[in-house]
């Protein structure tokens, strides 16, 4: 098994840090827990995509470069290492840009261009207040108005990019007509009028999550992108996809975080010589590494089985689990190694600190990615 890069991974990967610290980095430092306004929002994306970030995994026919997962991944894990909170907005246009490329034809052309140019930001709208995790108990509920139109009206939650979004996938419940069942429609902000409320959060603020409200929301049939019964499968095999990538963005906080300690490690001298010297910290920082590539290579294993086509639901719960959860851990080794200079705003691993614990509930909580596992070994629901 070759886990090296071949050559064009390689100079993808160094090419785009060296982006990175040019062109994201000032960027991501001005607006740490501040807002990012939508139009430099899509500034930002329209720097990245060359790079194959937003929307390099579509097909060459529909515009993209037909990346591979495990070369995203990498990708998105040096994005998450400068900027967590662009990093997200970043994995909601490549879980966008899933839906839109299984979008039906005529629809998907309205919308493709100004999707592929970051003209257009696009949102998947499944969790709402009152279900949390449980997506199959959607209250979303679309209801049919003549033979060509349906009426939604209802209430999203967490959101990632819903206040940027200028269209969205919105997970409905289809309870009346002669199909019922969990239906996605595309959903567009202007022509059919939905409402948007950022939540304020203990950190990844310089992006958006939102509330959303649809009220009497009229959108034609032909938006309907999965049919009612539908709806939960096309959204799982999303959520199978884009959870490995979380997990490798959560380890780009933690190796981040990794670096600002060896570096504090080497800088800060107490008792005449660098703490680095010293046995504990030697300790921490040895596990920590270690940590980090073990959580890599799970996420790298997921990541390749979906680019060989295989089953990999399994993989990417354990991947999406395993490491935001040692991503926590390794940022708190890095804050104690900092000391008390570890929990003020002067240094990084603070704001890293809190980015990190966001991360184990994106793309459904850790205990939802525990059971999925605990179901597949024991062939027992417990949900």
């Amino acid at each position: 098994m070759d886990f090296s890069l071949d050559e064009m991974q390689t100079i993808a990967v160094d090419s785009f840090k060296k982006f990175l610290q040019a062109e994201i980095k000032p960027i991501a430092d001005e607006y740490r827990d501040k807002y990012i306004p939508t139009p430099l929002a899509k500034e930002i994306q329209a720097k990245l995509a060359p790079f194959g970030v937003v929307n390099g995994f579509l097909p060459e026919e529909l515009g993209g470069f037909d990346m591979d997962a495990v070369t995203l991944g990498l990708m998105m894990h040096e994005l998450a290492k400068v900027s967590p909170d662009i990093a997200i907005t970043t994995l909601i246009y490549f879980a966008s840009g899933k839906m839109v490329s299984g979008t039906p034809e005529p629809l998907r052309s309205k919308y493709l261009e100004g999707f592929i140019n970051c003209e257009l930001i696009a949102s998947v709208a499944i969790s709402e207040p009152g279900t949390g995790s449980d997506i199959s108990s959607a209250t979303c509920r679309a209801k049919p108005d003549g033979d060509d139109h349906f009426i939604i009206n209802g209430e999203k939650m967490w959101i990632s990019s819903g206040d940027y979004s200028d269209f969205m996938y919105v997970l409905v419940n289809v309870t009346e007509g002669d199909e019922t069942g969990l239906a996605v429609f595309l959903v567009d902000r202007e022509e059919h009028g939905y409402e948007t409320t950022n939540i304020d959060k203990t950190a990844l603020n310089s992006q958006s999550t939102a509330q959303v409200f649809f009220d009497n929301c009229r959108v034609p049939k032909e938006n309907m992108v999965a049919a009612p019964g539908q709806g939960m499968k096309m959204l799982l095999t999303l959520l199978q996809s884009s959870r490995p990538i979380v997990g490798l963005m959560a380890m780009g906080i933690a190796q981040a975080a990794f670096d600002e300690a060896v570096q504090y490690s080497l800088d800060r001298v107490q008792f005449g010589k660098p703490i680095a010297a010293k046995q504990i910290v030697q300790e921490k920082l040895a596990t920590m590494a270690t940590q980090i590539e073990a959580g890599k290579l799970m996420a790298f294993k997921a990541l390749s089985s979906i680019d060989q086509k295989k089953r990999s639901d399994i993989d990417a719960a354990m991947a999406k689990w395993f490491c935001t959860d040692l991503a926590c851990e390794v940022v708190d080794e890095a804050t104690k190694i900092h000391g008390g200079n570890g929990v003020t705003r002067e240094f990084p691993v603070e704001y890293m600190a809190r980015a990190a614990k966001v991360f184990r509930v994106t793309e459904g909580t850790n205990e939802i990615q525990k059971l999925m596992i605990g179901r597949a070994i024991t062939g027992l629901n417990a949900f």
